[in-house]
């Protein structure tokens, strides 16, 4: 059905400064460039903005945008969604009873989500209000793909199948609804739209193998596909990219309250300098984001907060940028019983930068899908929590043999396979949608 007509229904969507913004934008595009007549409903422009992808209004039809923010603050810090524990520590004894800060953080916490599914369904009866009022025209749709999260999106795509049964209707999953910090009335309720989702979507997608078998009960899995994301080579000029010549390390992202968790780095970074093995003075850190309290707090437990450089929060061009400059790009994400599969669409940008990946997995479960990704691909090294006596030695071991190679003026070693890479390249996703929208 090449050249048909489709709705992306993404309440993240440019010029919105989010990653998730990044998946929806993308597929609009090169749906339009592959000829097919595409329109948007997304949620009014609020908050910091990046205008870095606006070259899509050029390309979509009709943008309508909803103005009903699900919520304007910001997600809370250390409520009670616990962090992930410093590497090599021993999991403390849950205590007997919960302290009454405790309490009032998960109270805290569980009114926020409850706050934000609230939210989200006064966007949808938003969008509700919109078909009804031109039932025509989004009766006529080949086609609608909604993303989640968050749950507006989903909620959306519900609304145009019970409106528009029609029309297909591809619901894709960047994230579970459902988590291992989802607690109390949330949980049922996410639950509960999850699994109506499943039923009633045509098609479903997920981004990771791990997600997929998260999300799919069995019956789900019949329609259901594995789409991971992708990275757009001309977003950013590479071979034009200048070299910061440092012994540098980059991480660009959240780090959820140390959930992402970089110790592993700095131990290894700190081992190897008490060794007399590297200098401590050449070693660069640099991050952007909004979470430099908590990378600091990492770094200072192994006396390596003096390596850091706070770049503060870039737009994305400038992230690209940096991410292409610099020797070494960290990667941190997790593993543990019942989060599997999480797979950073991070991962995807420092896939494209070309530059040799330092890989960072907390959690009690070894084999992360990022980890398979990373020694198929030949991308660079990776440290596992779940195999941390082997991984931390080799980490050390790698850090070495590239400080020696740094010292002598020569690049890093960096040899992927380009078959593994080529499969991440953003032509590839849009693929796997088009086959699931005509078929």
């Amino acid at each position: 059905m090449m050249g048909g007509k489709i709705l992306i229904i993404s309440y993240n969507f440019a010029p919105r400064h989010t990653v998730g913004a990044i998946r929806p934008t993308k597929l609009a595009q090169y749906l339009a460039e592959d000829g097919y007549a595409v329109d948007v409903v997304t949620v009014k422009p609020f908050g910091e903005l990046d205008h870095s992808m606006d070259a899509v209004f050029g390309l979509i039809g009709r943008t309508d945008e909803i103005d009903r923010p699900i919520i304007k603050e910001k997600t809370p810090s250390a409520s009670a969604a616990p962090s992930a524990r410093p590497t090599g520590e021993k999991k403390p004894d849950r205590p007997a009873k919960q302290g009454k800060k405790g309490l009032i953080k998960k109270l805290k916490y569980e009114l926020y989500e409850y706050r934000r599914v609230s939210g989200s369904r006064a966007f949808a009866r938003e969008f509700k209000k919109l078909v009804k009022s031109d039932p025509e025209r989004f009766g006529s749709y080949d086609a609608v793909i909604s993303s989640y999260g968050p749950v507006a999106s989903h909620l959306c795509g519900l609304v145009m199948k019970k409106l528009c049964p029609g029309v297909r209707w591809i619901a894709d999953f960047r994230d579970p609804m459902v988590v291992n910090t989802t607690t109390g009335l949330t949980r049922r309720s996410r639950l509960s739209i999850q699994r109506k989702v499943c039923r009633r979507a045509d098609r479903l997608v997920a981004v990771s193998r791990g997600y997929y078998d998260r999300i799919f009960d069995a019956e789900a899995k019949k329609k259901a596909s594995v789409i991971y994301n992708g990275f757009d080579r001309r977003d950013v000029d590479l071979p034009a990219a200048e070299q910061d010549g440092e012994f540098s390390f980059t991480y660009v992202g959240a780090l959820y309250d140390g959930k992402r968790d970089i110790s592993p780095l700095f131990e290894a970074l700190a081992g190897l300098a008490g060794e007399g093995k590297i200098n401590r003075k050449d070693v660069r850190f640099k991050y952007a984001g909004g979470a430099f309290g908590t990378l600091r707090g990492q770094a200072e437990r192994f006396g390596m907060a003096d390596c850091l450089c706070d770049l503060g929060k870039l737009t994305r061009d400038e992230c690209l940028k940096l991410q292409a400059s610099s020797r070494h790009l960290v990667l941190a994400t997790w593993n543990e019983d019942g989060e599997g599969g999480v797979f950073p669409g991070k991962f995807l940008e420092y896939i494209m930068a070309s530059r040799p990946i330092v890989s960072l997995v907390s959690g009690e479960v070894p084999g992360s899908e990022v980890t398979r990704v990373m020694k198929r691909g030949r991308l660079g090294v990776t440290y596992e929590d779940a195999t941390r006596e082997t991984d931390i030695a080799a980490l050390k071991e790698y850090i070495l043999c590239d400080y020696t190679l740094f010292k002598q003026g020569r690049p890093a070693l960096f040899d992927p396979d380009e078959s593994v890479v080529s499969g991440f390249d953003f032509s590839e996703t849009v693929k796997r949608f088009e086959e699931l929208i005509s078929n």
